[in-house]
């Protein structure tokens, strides 16, 4: 339990130095921006392409991605179907509500927290893939569709069908996926290279997010009703469908364990990184992902213990 403890405990120390930095002004008024921007064209591609060539593709091709997609479906659904009578929101704000409601933190809170549950990190492999490979592109080409159009720019068939090779996380997803299946690995200047960059992802992404913590009211004060929907689902709803999922599935403790744990993660930085990168629902991203991030360290323990009992 130290372990998840600590896997915790880093990622608020970071984000509590950007708020610090924030409070002092050293960075600048544009800060949270700037390095939103950075973690995404620079920071986030090689790290998904890195991740995707050293993981497990075993995990990823087997009964549990199901549970996982389906547990996704559920998660999104219910907010989009609520979402729809409650909120009369854009696209774009749907958008970002949906990653809210289940795209989890897998790289820098699922990695450790896999690694003393279901001391495998590899489990973290479908769901990181999941979301790489299909929320991260249908959901990006939406958001830059919108973008597009809030500017007045008219973009082709042809345009909007090509958007997701042309986004950097995906080319980085893609490069990782396939450098995986050939088993290729890059020159040790490349390799190297890559990884420096990778490096500076999660960083900035909890830097900038402490920052913007500084801005505007505290969480949950403005559009309170959504954003604690939205948690509850994240939090909740989305790791308890997948224990109902996993049990009807037939699937082993293991992989019970494993699809019930990676959806109890909380939201993703990531998520703050897109609302920002696109300029819409900033302050709902933050919100949840703050809350999320709490609440998800009670709620894992609870699941992890009732998968046991379950057994």
């Amino acid at each position: 339990m130290i372990d998840v403890l600590s896997g915790f405990a880093t990622i608020w120390v970071v984000i509590g130095i950007g708020a610090f930095l924030g409070h002092l002004g050293i960075l600048g008024d544009q800060a949270a921006t700037i390095l939103s921007r950075l973690s995404f064209f620079v920071g986030l591609p090689p790290l998904m392409s890195r991740a995707l060539s050293h993981a497990d593709l075993g995990r990823i091709f087997n009964l549990n991605v199901v549970v996982s997609v389906l547990a996704i479906i559920v998660a999104a659904g219910l907010y989009l179907l609520v979402g729809v009578l409650r909120w009369h929101a854009g696209l774009s704000h749907r958008v970002i509500g949906v990653f809210c409601s289940c795209y989890v933190n897998a790289n820098n809170m699922g990695l450790p927290i896999a690694a003393y549950v279901m001391k495998d990190t590899s489990w973290v492999a479908p769901i990181l893939l999941i979301q790489s490979a299909l929320l991260q592109p249908i959901g990006l080409t939406l958001l830059d569709v919108v973008h597009s159009h809030s500017r007045g720019v008219h973009s082709s068939w042809l345009h909007n069908v090509t958007i997701p090779v042309r986004n950097p996380m995906t080319i980085g997803v893609l490069a990782g996926l396939v450098a995986n299946l050939i088993g290729w690995q890059p020159p040790a200047l490349v390799g190297n290279t890559l990884d420096l960059l990778a490096g500076i992802a999660v960083p900035c992404m909890l830097i900038a997010f402490g920052i913007s913590l500084l801005k505007g009211p505290l969480p949950g004060r403005v559009d309170t009703a959504e954003t604690v929907f939205l948690s509850v689902i994240k939090t909740l709803v989305q790791p308890v469908v997948a224990l109902a999922l996993a049990r009807l599935f037939g699937l082993d403790l293991v992989a019970t364990l494993a699809v019930v744990v990676m959806a109890g993660l909380p939201t993703a930085q990531n998520v703050f990184v897109f609302a920002s990168r696109y300029d819409t629902n900033v302050r709902l991203a933050r919100d949840v992902i703050f809350i999320t991030t709490f609440a998800s360290i009670p709620v894992i323990t609870a699941l992890t213990a009732a998968v046991h009992m379950l057994a």
